[in-house]
C-alpha cells in the first residue's frame, strides 16, 4: 500500500496526464493574483472604499481555508476527480458571475464560492499528484505541478493589470471562464478513471458535521487574523468573534473523538515531515507573502516607478520561483526533502533580508536581483515541503494532507499581512514623530519589516531541522 492501488496501475501516459490536469488546476487559481493590481480600479468602480473592498481578499481567502480540510477528505471518501471537477465547476461559476456583478456585497459574497472552488483545486491537484507517483519520485512530480502556481502568478499580474486598465476590472474573472472551461474538459478526459471509481479509501464515511464546523473555524479564525488588523485587537467585533472561533474548534475536537471517520484522519499527524513540513510551510507564508502587498508600494512610492514596474518586479518573483519549484522538487528525490526544505528557507531569508537594504537610490535590475533571489527561495521551499509532507503520506490520507498544507498557507497569509503592517506602521509613526520625513520613514518600516520577515523564514528552516533532530 505504499504507493497506492492507483500509482501501483497507471502507466506512464496516466501520470503524465495527472501531472498536466494538476498543473492547469493550480495555474486557474493562481491567475487570481490579478485581484491585487486591481483593487484600486474595482474600488472606484464599486464605489467601495480601501478598507471594505479588502473584504474581497478576506472573504476568499477565509473561504478558501475553511474548506480545504472538507475537500481533502471528500476526495479521499469518494474520488479525488469527481471532487476536482466539481472544484473546476465552482470556481469557474463563481468568476464568470462576479464579471457580471456591479456592487460590492455581491462580488464579495461570490469570492466566497470561488474560495470553495479553489480550495477544492489546490487541494486535490497535490493529492491527486501524491496518489499517482511512488515516494521515489513524488518530489519531482510536485515540484513541476506547483511550478505552475508561479507561473499563474506572473500571468495573472502581467494580463490583470493590462486587462483592468484596457477593458475595466470585469474583464480579469471572465477571461478565466474559457480556461475553466478548459480545465474541465482536461480533467474529465484526461484523469484515470481510476481516480474517480477506485479510491483509496472506497468504503469510508465521511463526517459531514465535523467538516461544516472546521469550515466555520477556519473561515472565522481569518476573518478574525484580518480584522484585528484593521480594527485593533481588542475591538468588539474581534473579541466576539474569538469567542465564536475558539467555540467552534472546541465543538470540532469533540465531534472527531467521537467519529469513526474524522475529516483530519488520525494517522494522518504520525507521517514522517508531515507536521514539521506544514508548520514551515505556514513560516515561509508569513515572511514571504509581504512582498505582494508592500513591495508594489515601495517601488510605487520611493522608486517613483508606475504599474509596469511593479508588474514586472513580481513577474520576476512569480518567474524565479517557478524554478525554483521545478529544481527544488528534482533535487528533493535526490538528496532529501529536509535538506532542500531547509535550504530553500535559508536561500528566501538571504533574499529578504538583501531587499531590505533597498533604498530610494535603487535601480530596477538591482531590485529585480534582489526579490529574484527570495522568489528562487520560496519555491525551492514549496517543492521541497510538499514532498517532505507527502512523501510518507498514506494514499488514503493524500488528500487530507494536502489540504492542511494548503491550510496552512492561507492562514500564512492574513498573518503575514498582519504581522508585516504591524511592524511597518511601528517602525514609520516612531519616525514619523521624530521629524523624518515621509519617504525616508518609508525606507525606515520597510527596512525593518522586511527584517523580521527574514527572521521568520530562518525559522521556517529551523523548524524542519529541530524535528528531524528530536524525532531521531
Amino acid at each position: 500500500m505504499a504507493n497506492g492501488p492507483a500509482a501501483s496501475s497507471l502507466t506512464s501516459r496516466d501520470r503524465l496526464l495527472t501531472v498536466v490536469v494538476a498543473a492547469a488546476g493550480l495555474f486557474l487559481v493562481a491567475l487570481d493574483f490579478s485581484i491585487n493590481v486591481s483593487l484600486p480600479t474595482m474600488r472606484d468602480s464599486l464605489g467601495a472604499s480601501l478598507v471594505t473592498v479588502q473584504g474581497i481578499i478576506i472573504f476568499y481567502h477565509a473561504s478558501r481555508s475553511g474548506l480545504a480540510p472538507a475537500a481533502g477528505g471528500l476526495g479521499d471518501s469518494f474520488g479525488l476527480k469527481r471532487v476536482f471537477l466539481w472544484g473546476v465547476v465552482a470556481y469557474t461559476l463563481a468568476v464568470g458571475l462576479i464579471s457580471l456583478q456591479d456592487s460590492l456585497g455581491a462580488v464579495v459574497g461570490l469570492r466566497v464560492l470561488q474560495g470553495v472552488g479553489a480550495a477544492v483545486l489546490f487541494t486535490t491537484g497535490p493529492a491527486l499528484v501524491a496518489r499517482a507517483f511512488g515516494p521515489a519520485r513524488r518530489g519531482t512530480a510536485l515540484g513541476v505541478t506547483l511550478a505552475a502556481v508561479s507561473a499563474g502568478q506572473v500571468t495573472g499580474t502581467l494580463g490583470g493589470g493590462f486587462l483592468s486598465e484596457a477593458i475595466g476590472w470585469e474583464a480579469i474573472f471572465y477571461a478565466r471562464v474559457p480556461i475553466g472551461v478548459a480545465v474541465l474538459a482536461l480533467g474529465f478526459f484526461g484523469l484515470s478513471r481510476r481516480f474517480a471509481r477506485d479510491p483509496v479509501g472506497d468504503g469510508r464515511g465521511f463526517d459531514w458535521s465535523g467538516a461544516v464546523i472546521l469550515y466555520g473555524a477556519l473561515f472565522a479564525l481569518v476573518v478574525v487574523i484580518s480584522l484585528a488588523r484593521l480594527d485593533g485587537l481588542f475591538s468588539g467585533s474581534v473579541i466576539v468573534l474569538t469567542v465564536v472561533t475558539a467555540m467552534l474548534f472546541a465543538a470540532f475536537k469533540y465531534l472527531q473523538r467521537r467519529t469513526m471517520w474524522p475529516v483530519l484522519p488520525r494517522g494522518m499527524w504520525s507521517a514522517p515531515g508531515f507536521a514539521a513540513g506544514g508548520i514551515s510551510n505556514m513560516l515561509v507564508f508569513v515572511g514571504s507573502f509581504l512582498t505582494w502587498f508592500l513591495f508594489p508600494f515601495f517601488v510605487t512610492d520611493v522608486l517613483g516607478r508606475g504599474a509596469l514596474a511593479v508588474g514586472s518586479m513580481l513577474a520576476v518573483v512569480a518567474g524565479a520561483s517557478t524554478v525554483g519549484s521545478i529544481i527544488g522538487g528534482w533535487l528533493a528525490d535526490r538528496i532529501g526533502d529536509r535538506v532542500v526544505t531547509a535550504t530553500g528557507a535559508a536561500v528566501t531569508a538571504v533574499g529578504l533580508l538583501w531587499v531590505s537594504g533597498l533604498d530610494a537610490e535603487a535601480s530596477l535590475p538591482g531590485v529585480a536581483v534582489r526579490v529574484g533571489v527570495a522568489g528562487l527561495g520560496f519555491g525551492l521551499h514549496q517543492a521541497a515541503v510538499y514532498s517532505l509532507a507527502m512523501r510518507r503520506t498514506r494514499p488514503e490520507h493524500a488528500g487530507a494532507s494536502s489540504a492542511m498544507l494548503a491550510v496552512a498557507q492561507t492562514i500564512g497569509v492574513p498573518l503575514s499581512i498582519a504581522f508585516s503592517t504591524s511592524i511597518f506602521r511601528w517602525r514609520e509613526d516612531r519616525a514619523l514623530d521624530a521629524g523624518i520625513g515621509t519617504a525616508d520613514a518609508f525606507v525606515g518600516a520597510f527596512h525593518d519589516a522586511y527584517i523580521a520577515a527574514a527572521v521568520v523564514a530562518v525559522f521556517a528552516g529551523l523548524v524542519v531541522v529541530t524535528f528531524r533532530r528530536r524525532s531521531a
